[in-house]
């Protein structure tokens, strides 16, 4: 059941140091308790409890949230258990359903109102054709009120295993109707100079800031491009050498690390860069870090380590990726909500038994990090 979001090239295993020569500043403590002061990260209990649906979205990664109106949530994710837990067991079989889903989640009781899916087989909820070789792994977006937008992955598969895919340089970004989310429209930007911009989304000057990856090889090249508020479809800018242009091809990185994820969010007026340890497995890395900068474009400095994961199983460290911040549920406390999924523990331990799986090994988990340990 082990797939991998990541699109690094196998050399990059035999490396263990970041790009970034930033000395991580170690977090206080990692107390699980949410009594602790706010000088430390620790778990939310009650957004990680959002991910433990026993109907529905039962297991499943990625974790991308967009507000919305009437004080409610869209979520994304990727690779999903669709309605298969068994109470009995308390287990799901070891392989999802779905290469998508979404679910709209009432932010004042912390509940999922709605499950979305599409037809077919399988019933993915982004889905564009019937070739099932071609699948979309939905990411970062944003909502206008009357529409919602998601930008996505294309994904082809070459082959069998956790690396027999390939993603495809083509860019496609959801329209989907907030008041009928089974009217979903695809629109077609087409290639990006092998940059994906689909990780994350900041609105700001009234511009919409898109960051994009692209490898480099031994790591991956953070990217940023802009368009006007309302204008997805008009000519993108790119971060260039002298400021912006219209040519993806002086597009510029902001930042380069070995890592398996970025996502960037404005917080508190500060521009928050999350990123993770490099990870394709068990036990290779535990590492939550940010970094902060004045401007969208960078650059992302005064590293911080935020979070070291602590959902071990028989001493090992799950496989785990896809950090994601999630500003718009502010507590009130100056602390940035956080998410992160873990993907089972690899050759570390056998967690597909007889055909099935805890599905907790393959649940988002959420933390809260304090702006002060941020620096912001």
């Amino acid at each position: 059941m082990k797939k991998t979001v990541l699109y690094l090239v196998f050399v990059a295993l035999l490396h263990g140091c970041t790009l970034n020569n930033d000395t991580p500043q170690p977090v206080t403590e990692t107390d699980d308790d949410p009594a602790t002061p706010a000088v430390s990260s620790y778990k939310d209990i009650q957004f990680t409890n959002l991910f433990k649906q026993t109907n529905g979205v039962v297991a499943a990664d990625v974790a991308h949230s967009i507000p919305l109106e009437n004080n409610k949530s869209f979520w994304v994710f990727g690779d999903s258990y669709i309605d298969n837990y068994d109470a009995a067991t308390e287990t799901v079989p070891c392989l999802f359903q779905v290469r998508n889903a979404a679910t709209i989640v009432d932010n004042t009781s912390l509940n999922v109102e709605t499950v979305l899916l599409g037809n077919g087989s399988p019933a993915s909820y982004f889905k564009n054709g019937t070739n099932n070789d071609y699948w979309f792994w939905p990411n970062a977006g944003y909502s206008t009120g009357s529409n919602i937008y998601v930008f996505q992955n294309l994904i082809h598969r070459t082959g069998q295993g956790g690396f027999g895919f390939e993603e495809v340089d083509n860019l496609f970004v959801a329209k989907i109707n907030a008041s009928n989310f089974s009217d979903i429209q695809y629109i077609e930007l087409g290639s990006k100079n092998g940059i994906s911009f689909n990780n994350a989304v900041v609105m700001d000057d009234d511009y919409r800031y898109i960051y994009g990856i692209r490898n480099n090889g031994f790591g991956r090249d953070l990217f940023v491009a802009r368009f006007p508020a309302g204008s997805l479809q008009s000519s993108w800018e790119y971060r260039s050498a002298s400021g912006w242009s219209s040519s993806i091809v002086e597009a510029v990185k902001i930042h380069d690390e070995f890592t398996s994820s970025f996502h960037v969010a404005k917080v508190n007026e500060k521009y928050v860069l999350i990123t993770t340890e490099f990870s394709v497995g068990c036990n290779q890395g535990s590492e939550i870090y940010s970094y902060v900068s004045d401007t969208p474009y960078g650059p992302f400095t005064n590293k911080k380590t935020i979070w070291t994961v602590n959902d071990t199983l028989e001493g090992n460290v799950p496989f785990f990726y896809q950090a994601n911040a999630h500003p718009e549920f502010d507590n009130g406390n100056e602390e940035l909500l956080v998410t992160y999924c873990i993907n089972s523990y690899g050759d570390c331990v056998q967690t597909c038994v007889n055909g099935r799986l805890n599905p907790d090994y393959y649940r988002p988990r959420a933390i809260r990090v304090p702006y002060s340990l941020m620096g912001i």
